[in-house]
């Protein structure tokens, strides 16, 4: 298969291959996750700037974009919505398709863009019905939910604020990790903060902040936090829906999940 999108591969900005780096104005890009083989692929791509990126457009696809860190000015081209938004470390922003963006006035900007389809068959079956439209949320402002093992998470963006065709939450693992488990949705996995590993089909790879991998619905997984702290993992997936959706190898809901939710 290709490396491209292989379920579970772990990239970074720092070991990219150099045909994956790209400028964009004064903003290096890191593609991360591309299409590979995939139809209606999610693609994540990581930006590094200080100064001013040159627009990015959004055609047939929504994107979910969350600050790492530093701070900048987002600028949207095309909407009659909140249309500069500054932001920083925990920032989170929906750009819709059809509207362009640029950053302005990066100050050592680390963000991850996280684009997902809303056109094609797969994108029209996974999509939900939005009754607002919120342009930007910040990392704490929300209560937290429980999921597998001790972990918790954050919802930014769901269908509650506007996100139809996809969910983006941060899961706080605490030291030693969530067990092996599985979901049915698709998912972009970006490491926030900590150190730890990522264990698919027996192979364990290192994981610290800016690591990036995808996981495909029903594939077996656990993620081990070997710090002190928790582990902060943001998370992108497809159809949107509850973070906490997750099963053990068996079958079996993990707890703080109900199939009803």
């Amino acid at each position: 298969m290709n490396q491209a999108m292989k379920p579970g591969k772990v990239f970074n900005a720092r070991t990219l291959a150099p045909e994956d780096v790209s400028m964009r104005g004064q903003g290096q890009c890191f593609n991360l996750i591309k299409a590979g083989s995939f139809a209606e692929p999610m693609t994540a791509t990581e930006i590094h700037l200080t100064g001013n990126a040159s627009p990015k457009g959004s055609k047939d696809c929504d994107t979910l974009i969350y600050v790492r860190s530093g701070s900048a000015s987002l600028e949207i081209i095309g909407s009659d919505d909140e249309n500069s938004v500054k932001v920083e470390a925990g920032s989170a922003i929906h750009i819709r398709s059809g509207e362009n963006f640029f950053w302005a006035n990066g100050n050592d900007l680390v963000a991850l863009e996280v684009s997902i389809p809303i056109v094609g068959p797969f994108a029209r079956k996974q999509s939900s019905p939005t009754q607002i439209f919120q342009r930007h949320v910040k990392q704490g402002a929300s209560n937290k939910g429980t999921a597998t093992g001790s972990r918790e998470f954050e919802v930014l963006f769901d269908a509650n604020n506007g996100s139809s065709a996809a969910s983006m939450f941060i899961g706080f693992i605490p030291p030693s990790g969530a067990p092996d488990h599985y979901h049915l949705y698709d998912e972009i996995c970006h490491i926030v903060s900590g150190t730890g590993s990522v264990v698919v089909d027996g192979e364990d790879q290192a994981i610290s902040s800016g690591s990036t991998f995808s996981v495909t619905p029903r594939l077996l997984h656990s993620v081990v936090n070997s710090g002190n702290e928790d582990l902060w993992l943001l998370g992108v997936f497809r159809p949107q829906g509850s973070p906490a959706a997750a099963y053990y190898p068996d079958g079996r809901p993990a707890p703080g999940y109900s199939e009803t939710e």
